[in-house]
C-alpha cells in the first residue's frame, strides 16, 4: 500500500511539472486588453456616492497572503455609499500568461465565500441581460447570505476580455473531491481551449446590499454602473480579441 501511495504521488507530481512545463513554454502570450491602471479605468469619484478604498484583507499580514495566493498584477476594491445603499466593486487583473485561468477562475465567490460560511440562496450561470441601460456581457449572479443578510453578486471572468464560459465549473472545497479536482483544472482548459491559455484576466465582481433589479431604475445607480463601463462589462464595450 505504501509502494502504491508513493507512485501515485510521483504521478502526480510528474503531471503538475508536465503542465506547468506545457504552461511556460508552449502557451502563447498576446497583447494585454487592457492598456490603463485599474484606477485610470474606473473613477473614483461619481457624482451622489461616496468613495471608500478597501484592503483585501483586515489586517496587513492577511493582505500579504492574498497578495501572495492571487498573484495579481493590479485590482481595485471599493464601495461606494449612498443613504442605506452600499455598492462594492472589486475589479482584479493578471497580464497575458502570468496565472493559469483555473488559478485566477477559482477564486470566485462559489467558492471562497462559501468556505468563509456563506450561504448561497440563489445562483445563475451564463446570465446575459440589459441592465441599467447597458447590455452585459455574460455574467454569473447569485444571492448570498451571511449572519441573516442577503448580498447580492454579479461577477465576470474576462479572458482577453471575453467571458469564460466555463467558470460556473470551477469550485473547489477546503477538502474532499472538489479540492482534488482542482489540480487538474489546468488540464481541463487545455482541453477546452487548446493552448489558446496565454490572454490576458480580469475578474470583476460587483456586490449590493440591495436587489439589483430595484437599483437599475434609479438615476443615481445607473451613473455608478455607467462608471464601471472601462472594465468591459459591457456587449457594446466589449475589448477587442487580440486575434481581430
Amino acid at each position: 500500500m505504501k509502494r502504491f501511495l508513493l507512485i501515485f504521488m510521483a504521478a502526480i507530481l510528474l503531471l503538475v511539472w508536465t503542465t506547468r512545463a506545457v504552461f511556460a513554454f508552449f502557451v502563447p502570450e498576446v497583447e494585454p486588453t487592457l492598456k490603463s491602471l485599474l484606477t485610470d479605468l474606473v473613477p473614483k469619484n461619481v457624482q451622489g456616492w461616496k468613495t471608500t478604498e478597501l484592503p483585501l484583507s483586515i489586517t496587513p499580514a492577511g493582505e500579504e497572503r492574498v497578495l501572495d495566493i492571487l498573484k495579481l498584477d493590479d485590482h481595485i476594491c471599493r464601495t461606494y455609499s449612498r443613504g442605506d445603499t452600499e455598492i462594492m466593486l472589486y475589479a482584479a487583473y493578471w497580464l497575458p500568461g502570468s496565472e493559469p485561468y483555473s488559478s485566477v477562475g477559482l477564486h470566485n465567490p462559489d467558492s471562497c465565500w462559501v468556505i468563509a460560511g456563506w450561504d448561497i440562496q440563489d445562483r445563475e450561470s451564463a446570465r446575459k441581460i440589459d441592465f441599467a441601460g447597458c447590455s452585459l456581457k455574460s455574467h454569473e449572479w447569485g444571492i448570498y447570505r451571511k449572519d441573516g443578510s442577503d448580498t447580492h453578486v454579479m461577477f465576470w471572468h474576462l479572458l482577453g476580455g471575453e467571458p469564460n464560459e466555463y467558470i460556473k465549473h470551477m469550485i473547489w472545497t477546503e477538502s474532499g473531491i472538489d479540492s482534488f479536482k482542482r489540480q487538474f483544472y489546468f488540464i481541463f482548459n487545455i482541453y477546452q481551449l487548446g493552448l489558446d491559455l496565454g490572454r490576458d484576466q480580469l475578474f470583476v465582481r460587483i456586490s449590493s446590499n440591495k436587489a439589483f433589479d430595484l437599483l437599475e431604475k434609479d438615476p443615481h445607480f445607473q451613473r455608478l454602473f455607467e462608471s464601471f463601463a472601462g472594465l468591459g462589462i459591457e456587449t457594446s464595450n466589449s475589448l477587442p480579441h487580440p486575434s481581430q
